[in-house]
């Protein structure tokens, strides 16, 4: 299945890319991925185009010689972002050079060049800044050069670089590596380094990413990049697979100069402001102290001037966080440890190997990862609430190694072409430290919890080799066309392997789990206690996914002002399941079980003809490249991570039951209400999800206008509005409220049905109405957004840069995107949002008074009102800047912002989990231990930034000294929005500063002192 799926794969790819080539017998080009580009015009004294003068291009790679056409252009593209230095010359006409031009990631830099007449002793040099404004770009977003980020106060790792940017803010739990970006949730970004989309197979997001652990993150640091582009709208056709942001990073070269660094960075804990503590009734886990540190060495150089050049880093990285158990060591016994460390260690490699064949042909081989590891103790911060340290555990293994062989030619002055094979691999792998089972008592307060850790994952892998081929043209055509076309291909893998420590129990129909089973204690007001026993009774599968996708986007420029930018991408997505085959060879919807009689097969559905046409227009507005409106309109698909796959189309078959015993001898009976539920033996995930057919992929639909103008030398200010609207949602769905399951309406109390489907108000529910409940309906998925930035960017000239922006933004609607981030569910395409339906009168009529169910349902919806999403951040403000005078250079960073949206949130009555449905309308707020609060106290950040340089011959010693927090900061960014923890068990800490079940405080991180040391040659 999976070779035919590839062959399928491969022959789609092969025919779309010769339909291309056929459509454009031309050739072409315009933004790479990889690399920038100048271009220009070459003009006589009468402003007449000059052809055939010899344009020299020049850095530390070397020079490439290019000659203008009939119309005076020259154009040269693959340029590793650097500086470069352009010379033209021409018979007759005194040669003119251009230096200081900086090549940014995937810019077009345009210059004009106007020759006078002369000799060829006579040169004439132009001192002007480069062009700030790329009149070509529809973009919004920002380029992040290493250079400068290393005089601003910034942290190291390139996710935490990515809030300088407008219109990327804080996802609300997702980790501060996988932001929010125009309002999207954290993982539906994609990230892509060298070419290599190292986007987390499993659930999204950056690097490595777990179901537990959440963001482990990527170690990759700026020590390795040349440059970070951010796109936060607006991508042109190449890009796809996110309806949230790109962010594309490039990695350093070598050159013809020898480089090379050495490099320290020390957070000492003796540096920072103390760290504020919280105690709450169920018990909180406090930080005390964060030190870290990180060394390294990097360095590049030819192996063959001009040709062949060599850059490699290894940069170590050694953090530790010092936990301390709740403050009533009666209750939480760990709390005689004191204060106990959580020790991490990341070792950062990067390499890369160019060779320049020729001046038109460059081939590039990287590799770069960040193996890590995590010693035994406390690597989740909630086992110091337990009652002795049998959960500590370690972190075997966990990081990434990515790997992509690059090639860049220019086929002849109007043809380039380009090809890409990479591979991105992810592992986690967790050891507990003892093997019992966890057990946790939640009929005291603070509750207690005892054994082994529980549930664990034993070792979670995920894979992705790409293939990718890419042309681009120029021609004339009623102007002059510049067309970029390629397609792409994934191949990827997932394994989710989970596990629950302890050994192995027996359930009430002979089944015994793979590995252990964990214990709840539940209060009940009739029994006193049940016991709840829940465990695996299979294996994780191994899934695949096959991920095909072809573009093709045009920059057609009308005459000297209008440019054009029409784009179309399409997008073919297949899921497998693993094994068992889960599914039949005679099924009319995957998922539905055949006839009876087919053969067994792993499930697989499709998604394609994904159309996403984009359209873009930029007008100059003064003629001269200093100024330009512009406009954007397209769609944008997601690509769906294989959490879906794995649990919707394999699934690790899980069992839960309750008993009157500790033992498990004596089940409840069905019927019965206890523990909250009249339900007490149920198998999960023995079946797959039932998927539509004909569904479509999420996507976005997105328009983006605005202005930028060079209101100084050097000094770039700009408005844009983008507005954004995700109104084809998929996700799963069961077609009964919750109350027919406790009502065991047509005996549906087991197991819920999950169907694959797109959100809408068009899908069929049960209809209880002849038992007297009325029919609950499910309702348009709603997300927009809408935004207004203001840019204000001047490159580093004059002694001092600026990089500065204010954004006011509005997120409203019913649905987050892959990442619902109220409670911290990681389950891209089937969060449980629209798990039941949302239009549900019977709720809170029948619900409520019956059962105990608390909040309402229809907050979930659009019925009551349109609420506002967590990622709603009305206001953003930051102004990052540097000054150098001499040898000293002095920056600052500085964030202001609105504090995270809070709604009070009751427990799902059917799963029994917190978090789940909202009390009121979404951002109304709550009662905190504070004072009522809509919003959590607002961002007020001040970072700054000391430098001073020694220099020692043709070397330099940097001394480095940042203040993060300056003015110690420690307000509350969250508070516990769970009224209930279980279903029908009150949360003792609810509205108290803390992340909804984690037990450990929502403070801001105090003021932190970072020193750092660099010595360069």
């Amino acid at each position: 299945m999976q070779q035919r799926g590839v062959a399928l794969a491969l022959g789609s790819w092969g025919a779309a890319l010769m339909g291309l080539a056929l459509l454009c017998p031309g050739s072409a080009w315009t933004q790479e991925t990889t690399s920038g580009s100048i271009a220009g015009r070459v003009t006589d004294p009468q402003e007449a185009p000059v052809a055939g003068a010899v344009v020299t291009i020049s850095s530390d790679q070397g020079s490439r010689e290019l000659v203008t056409d009939a119309r005076g252009r020259f154009y040269a593209p693959y340029l590793t972002p650097a500086v470069y230095s352009v010379e033209v010359r021409m018979a007759g006409f005194s040669p003119v050079e251009r230096r200081n031009v900086t090549v940014h990631l995937g810019q077009r830099v345009e210059l004009p060049f106007g020759l006078q007449v002369g000799t060829v002793e006579e040169v004439l040099q132009v001192t002007a800044e480069s062009p700030v404004v790329d009149m070509s770009s529809t973009t919004a977003g920002g380029v992040l050069d290493t250079a400068q980020l290393q005089a601003l106060p910034v942290g190291r790792k390139f996710t935490e670089t990515l809030y300088m940017v407008p219109g990327v803010s804080d996802g609300s739990g997702v980790g501060a590596a996988n932001p929010s970006i125009s309002g999207s949730s954290g993982l539906n970004n994609n990230y892509i380094v060298d070419g290599v989309n190292i986007t987390n197979t499993g659930y999204g997001g950056v690097g490595v990413y777990t179901f537990y652990f959440g963001s482990l993150g990527s170690g990759v640091t700026t020590d390795f990049i040349k440059e970070t582009q951010v796109k936060s709208a607006g991508f042109e056709a190449e890009y796809g697979e996110a309806n949230g942001g790109v962010v594309n990073v490039l990695t350093k070269s070598g050159s013809n100069v020898f480089h090379g660094s050495l490099f320290g960075y020390w957070r000492p804990a003796a540096l920072e402001s103390s760290w504020r503590s919280l105690e709450t009734p169920n018990g909180t886990v406090n930080t005390t102290a964060y030190p870290s540190l990180d060394v390294g060495v990097s360095a590049g150089g030819p192996l063959v001037r001009d040709r062949l050049f060599v850059f490699g880093a290894f940069n170590p990285q050694y953090e530790t966080r010092t936990l301390l158990a709740p403050d009533d060591v009666e209750s939480f016994p760990l709390r005689a440890l004191g204060e106990t460390d959580r020790d991490r260690r990341t070792l950062s490699y990067a390499a890369k190997l160019t060779w320049q064949a020729s001046a038109n042909h460059r081939l590039d081989l990287s590799v770069f990862g960040d193996p890590s590891h995590g010693t035994t103790g406390p690597q989740r911060d909630w086992v110091m609430r337990f009652q002795d340290a049998t959960a500590f555990s370690e972190l075997t293994g966990y990081g990434g190694d990515n790997q992509a062989l690059r090639y860049n030619g220019v086929l002849n002055n109007s043809w380039l072409l380009e090809a890409m094979v990479a591979r991105a691999s992810t592992h986690h792998d967790e050891a507990p430290s003892v093997d019992e089972a966890n057990v946790g008592d939640r009929t005291v307060v603070p509750s207690v919890i005892s054994g082994g850790i529980g549930f664990y994952e034993s070792g979670s892998e995920g894979s992705n080799l790409q293939l990718s081929l890419k042309s681009t043209n120029l021609f004339g055509l009623a102007g002059r066309h510049e067309l970029r076309y390629g397609a792409q291909y994934e191949d990827i893998s997932f394994l989710q392997g989970n596990s629950f420590t302890g050994p192995a129990f027996t359930f009430p129909n002979g089944t015994q789990t793979v590995g252990g089973a964990y214990l709840r204690i539940l209060p009940d007001a009739e029994f006193g206690r049940i016991y709840r026993w829940n465990g695996y009774t299979g294996s994780a599968p191994v899934t695949t996914q096959h991920y095909l996708s072809w573009f093709a986007q045009d920059t057609w420029q009308i005459g000297g002002r209008l440019t054009l930018r029409p784009g179309i991408r399409w997008e073919r997505q297949t899921l497998l399941g693993g094994d068992p085959p889960l599914c039949y060879d005679d099924e009319e919807r995957v998922g539905d079980g055949g006839s009876g009689s087919g053969n067994p097969v792993r499930c697989e559905y499709t998604w394609t003809d994904n159309w996403g046409p984009r359209f873009g227009a930029v007008f100059d507005l003064t003629g001269s490249g200093r100024a330009k409106v512009f406009a954007s309109l397209g769609r944008f698909f997601v690509k769906i991570p294989n959490d879906l796959a794995a649990r919707g189309m394999s699934g690790q078959p899980r069992a839960q039951a309750d008993y009157f015993d500790e033992a498990g001898t004596e089940p409840v009976p069905e019927g019965v209400l206890a523990g909250g539920q009249t339900w007490h033996f149920a198998q999960f995930d023995l079946y797959p999800a039932l998927f539509a057919n004909g569904t479509e992929l999420t996507y976005t639909d997105e328009l983006v206008a605005g202005v930028e103008f060079e209101a100084a030398p050097g000094l770039n200010l700009g408005v844009r509005y983008i507005h954004r609207d995700l109104s084809t949602v998929l996700e799963d769905y069961a077609q009964a409220q919750p109350l027919l399951y406790y009502l065991g309406y047509g005996g549906i109390y087991q197991q819920v049905e999950y169907i694959i489907d797109n959100i809408s108000a068009d899908l069929e529910t049960i209809d209880p109405t002849d038992q007297g409940i009325p029919q609950a309906f499910f309702e348009d998925p709603v997300n927009k957004y809408d935004a207004v930035e203001v840019t204000a960017n001047k490159v580093f000239s004059g002694n001092w840069s600026l990089f500065a922006s204010y954004r006011w933004s509005r997120l409203k609607g019913n649905f987050e995107g892959f990442f619902r981030s109220d409670n911290g569910q990681s389950d891209p395409a089937i969060t449980s949002l629209f798990d039941f339906p949302t239009n549900d009168v019977s709720y809170t009529e029948i619900g409520a008074p019956m059962f105990g169910f608390q909040g309402d349902i229809r907050y979930q919806g659009t019925t009551l009102g349109e609420g506002r999403l967590p990622n709603d951040r009305p206001h953003q403000l930051r102004i990052y800047g540097t000054y150098v005078w001499r040898d000293l250079n002095l920056g600052v960073g500085f964030n202001a912002g609105s504090g995270r949206l809070m709604t009070a949130l009751a427990a799902n009555p059917f799963y029994g989990n917190g978090g789940e449905i909202p009390m009121t309308l979404r951002g109304s707020g709550f009662e905190t231990v504070d004072r009522f609060r809509e919003r959590a106290p607002a961002d007020l950040l001040l970072d700054l930034h000391v430098g001073y340089t020694l220099r020692l011959g043709n070397s330099r010693l940097q001394l480095m000294a940042d203040v993060f927090n300056a003015l110690n900061n420690r307000e509350p960014t969250y508070y516990d929005p769970d009224v209930e923890g279980p279903f029908g068990v009150p949360n003792p800490d609810f509205g108290y500063p803390k992340y909804g079940n984690w037990p450990y405080p929502a403070y801001r991180t105090p003021r932190q002192v970072r020193l750092g040391a660099r010595f360069e040659w």
